[in-house]
Formats: structure tokens, C-alpha cells, sequence
């Protein structure tokens, strides 16, 4: 059975396009959907009239990993540092509430998720 290619920009049907990687994501979104049984069964792709959008979102999301991934170490680190540096008794509940912390904050990042084009597709305009 063929699956309708849908533009992940535009969400129309679209005859050709590159296809997005099927990534940890984008499987756990379609086996939620599956379990829920809305799953439409389509094959994302980004159509040529997109790629220069989805590039600059694409790189937008990289760019703000890179940022969320830092402020996340910065604080699984200095949370439970800082306070050993000022004095203060060392604590281990300090130590799982950062790991804790950090975690939520790197999981900001799949708010403005844009998933990646399968290797050897065009990388935008």
C-alpha cells in the first residue's frame, strides 16, 4: 500500500518532496496516534516550495538545543556546586533535584522540535 506523501510545512497532499527522517520522535508520535487510532498513515515529506522555510526553522530549533542543552548542564552542575563553593553542607537531594531540573529543561526543547531531512536529501534553498 502506498502512502500519501503530506507536506510537513503545509499539510497538504503533495507528489513529490524530501522525506523526513523517521527519527525517536516522529515514531513515538505515530505509535501514540496508532494507540489512540488516529494515525492517518502518511508519508512526511517537505515540498520543494518549503525547503528555504524549513531550513531557516530547522536551523532555528538547532540553535535553540544548543541553548537549552547549555542552561541544562550549566544547572545539573552549578545547583549542586554552588552551594559546596559557599559553605554550605553537602546534600544529596540537591544532586537529583538538578539532574531533575535539567532534564525538564532540555525537554523544552521538543516544544519547537523540527525533525531532520533523510541523509542525501537537499538541506534547503
Amino acid at each position: 500500500m502506498i502512502m500519501p506523501k503530506v507536506c510537513w510545512l503545509c499539510e497538504k497532499e503533495v507528489a513529490e518532496g524530501t522525506p523526513l527522517k523517521k527519527d525517536v520522535v516522529i515514531r513515538f508520535i505515530r505509535e501514540m496516534k496508532r494507540k489512540f487510532g488516529i494515525l492517518k498513515g502518511n508519508d512526511l515529506v517537505v515540498c520543494p516550495e518549503h525547503l528555504a522555510k524549513y531550513a531557516e526553522k530547522r536551523k532555528k530549533f538547532e540553535r535553540n538545543l544548543v541553548l537549552y542543552a547549555t542552561a541544562a548542564v550549566l544547572i545539573a552542575v552549578g545547583l549542586p556546586a554552588l552551594p559546596l563553593l559557599l559553605g554550605a553542607p553537602f546534600q544529596p537531594t540537591t544532586i537529583c533535584f538538578s539532574f531533575l531540573l535539567a532534564a525538564m529543561v532540555l525537554a523544552l526543547s521538543i516544544l519547537n522540535y523540527v525533525p531532520a531531512l533523510e541523509p542525501g536529501g537537499k538541506e534547503g534553498a
